[in-house]
């Protein structure tokens, strides 16, 4: 077969949609919907192939034995770090914890990322916490955030620092060069934070993805 998606829809089907989520405790829904996503929850993959999902045949198409987790990282695939002890905001505001060390990777399309002139060396996954970003963004939601964009562009999502709190918001600017942050729930109202006046608030990176593309 020629691609990811297709592969894995064989795979599913071959063990029984049904047996492997009552082994794995995946639900059905998700197992076909991880094969049509960007990106790969690397760790899922590794746990499907303990339950007989020959992950060899799914990425390349090849019928040997490849289940390692290093062996991902190929030509086909960037692994992205993932900061899950930290949780960015959508709600009223989460602490800080950027100095912790991944525990894992998602698997990304190198050309999917080379398509949208994203580098594997400023981005790193964070999750979501709250549901002032729905529908566009839900709580727990995964996010890929692009470090290398720190300039804040008119409409578009960041994840920023306000002293010792994360918040991911929209950005509008305003004329006196200050800028709101936008929540697209609007039961939240939007906030007003000026870069210029305060040393203690950072652009950590863009949006750019969350399982949904945002450009």
């Amino acid at each position: 077969m020629s691609n990811i998606e297709e592969r894995l829809r064989i795979e599913i089907d071959r063990l029984g949609v049904s047996e492997l989520a009552r082994k794995t405790g995946f639900a059905r829904n998700s197992l076909y919907n991880w094969g049509e996503r960007a990106n790969i929850p690397l760790d899922k993959l590794i746990l499907l192939a303990e339950y007989g999902v020959n992950l060899n045949f799914v990425l390349y198409g090849d019928h040997g034995v490849q289940n390692n987790e290093q062996d991902l990282a190929s030509d086909e695939f960037e692994l992205i770090p993932v900061r899950e002890d930290i949780k960015v905001s959508a709600g009223d505001g989460s602490i800080v914890g950027l100095e912790e060390k991944s525990k894992y990777c998602l698997a990304f399309r190198k050309d999917w990322l080379k398509s949208r002139g994203l580098k594997q060396k400023d981005l790193f996954v964070v999750f979501a916490r709250g549901d002032s970003m729905e529908p566009t963004i839900s709580d727990k939601d995964s996010l890929l955030v692009n470090t290398a964009e720190k300039i804040p562009q008119d409409g578009h999502i960041y994840v920023i620092r306000s002293s010792d709190t994360l918040w991911v918001k929209r950005i509008q600017k305003l004329l006196n060069g200050s800028f709101l942050l936008i929540s697209d729930n609007k039961f939240y109202p939007p906030m007003q934070l000026d870069l210029t006046d305060n040393c203690d608030v950072e652009v950590i990176g863009k949006v750019v993805n969350s399982s949904k593309n945002f450009y």
